[in-house]
């Protein structure tokens, strides 16, 4: 008896890039199988999320959307969100000090040029 493999590694995550599939109708959903991972399917709103290779996502989604039952592949953006967010505050709280001390120079400025008109 054949060995099954897991899919759902870590190092195939690193691997697959997702896919949002519109569909003009859910007849032909088990053909999407063929192209990858079939991860979920919407029943009010005809999308099907799916999960390729990344080496071969070109192929794929010329492949895709030549399917006549596909009207629209969008490739999923979740690679460029940061998955950390340890430095987030300390960039908030620097850039909002960067703000307080220009807006504190341009009134004292701002005052420094009223004081000359005053003699």
């Amino acid at each position: 008896m054949a060995e099954q493999k897991n899919i759902n590694t870590e190092s195939d995550f690193e691997n697959r890039t997702g896919l949002v599939v519109w569909l003009n109708s859910k007849r032909n959903v088990k053909r999407l199988m063929n192209f990858g991972v079939l991860h979920y399917v919407s029943s009010k709103m005809d999308y099907a999320l799916l999960y390729v290779d990344a080496k071969d996502l070109d192929s794929t989604l010329g492949r895709l959307k030549k399917e006549n039952y596909v009207k629209k592949v969008e490739v999923s953006l979740l690679r460029d969100l940061p998955s950390t967010y340890d430095d987030v505050l300390t960039e908030m709280q620097q850039e909002i000090d960067e703000k307080k001390r220009k807006k504190e120079l341009e009134t004292f400025s701002k005052g420094a040029r009223f004081n000359e008109f005053e003699y």
